[in-house]
């Protein structure tokens, strides 16, 4: 964590400023530490980066980081251990999601022209701004906006943070957080851009997130969210059925059945359309191919397995139409609101935050 962190974070739970008590330092990075906040609570910094997260959800700091705990035993950190529907929703999605990218970590698929608005490019959106993404992941989008943008603010629920961290570390202008997007440590209005990428749809309330996050643009900043489409009834209701017991397994468990899912997919599927889609055959097969078979001939083994593990191990996946997203961002007073697919998965949004 670069120190000058410290004048952009407020307390999520109060928003009041916070105050940071540094413990361990490596180089520019503050290693281990606290931020408190006057209304009493203590959010801890580890391994280099801050969690401030709310607190129903602190409790699972020292179930995920012991050792940390065990060297600081004397500072607590307090939580609210109330167990809410939403809080139990939040913790197993941390513990998807952190496990995955962990393991995933090296994740390496381009597509993140793919999320872009039509017509415009990453330069002309993030060149020489200020932004924040929610939802990091192992941070690969993170390190290519940060290399572009003037500071660039990375926010993940899980331990995903670290992978993140890790790999964003040398770029002075990239900040790397651990938060909820319902409870964001940050002031409303600070931010040229905002995005969140494969992330919404899998929140306790969709919705109710996509507007937490549409208060951090300033004014005229822009707004980049993508959601699931609810196309494709079929599929979806069959892997509906396949999730009902996936989610339940244990996350080593669950990864060997991705591996399982993934040879079968590229075994029979993706594999061979790479293999077919440049020649004669190919040419004539590409019209009757399915998108998705064709967009996953673009990326490797690993990443088609690592969403494998994605899709069966999230516990909220939710799916959305067109017009849901265009009225969400309507409601939320943004102006040039544009939707458009990518494939037949996404529904990708962008708005700009109208000036009152």
């Amino acid at each position: 964590m670069k120190a000058s962190i410290a004048q952009h974070l407020v307390c999520p739970a109060c928003q009041s400023t916070v105050e940071l008590d540094e413990r361990r330092r490596e180089g520019d990075e503050i290693m281990e530490g606290f931020f408190r906040c006057r209304c009493g609570l203590e959010y801890p910094i580890i391994q280099g980066v801050p969690r401030m997260l709310p607190p129903q959800l602190l409790p699972g700091l020292k179930q995920d980081y012991p050792d940390f705990f065990r060297e600081h035993a004397a500072r607590s950190v307090a939580g609210n251990g109330a167990k809410s529907r939403d809080a139990e929703v939040k913790r197993k999605t941390q513990e998807a999601f952190g496990y995955e990218w962990t393991w995933a970590a090296d994740y390496h698929a381009v597509n993140f022209a793919d999320w872009l608005p039509t017509g415009c490019d990453a330069q002309e959106l993030f060149a020489g701004r200020v932004g924040l993404e929610i939802g990091c992941g192992a941070g690969r989008h993170a390190a290519q906006t940060a290399g572009l943008a003037q500071e660039h603010f990375a926010v993940d629920l899980s331990r995903a943070v670290d992978s993140a961290f890790a790999r964003t570390r040398d770029l002075a202008n990239c900040h790397v957080v651990q938060a909820d997007a319902f409870n964001l440590p940050f002031r409303p209005g600070e931010f040229d851009y905002v995005y969140c990428l494969g992330v919404l749809q899998h929140l306790p309330d969709p919705e109710g997130g996509f507007y937490a996050l549409a208060r951090q643009p300033r004014d005229r900043g822009i707004l980049l969210v993508n959601v699931y489409q609810a196309s494709r009834p079929v599929v979806l209701a069959l892997l509906e059925v396949a999730r009902k017991i996936t989610v339940r397994l244990p996350n080593p468990v669950l990864r060997f059945v991705s591996v399982a899912a993934g040879c079968v997919d590229y075994g029979l599927f993706i594999g061979p359309w790479r293999r077919v889609r440049s020649t004669g055959l190919g040419r004539a097969l590409q019209r009757v191919v399915p998108e998705r078979i064709q967009e996953y001939a673009k990326h490797d083994f690993h990443t088609c397995v690592t969403d494998w593990f994605d899709r069966l191990s999230c516990p909220v996946k939710k799916h959305y139409k067109r017009e849901d997203l265009r009225r969400w961002y309507e409601r939320a007073g943004y102006a040039d609101v544009t939707v458009t697919p990518y494939w037949k998965a996404f529904w990708n949004g962008y708005g700009r935050r109208a000036t009152p």
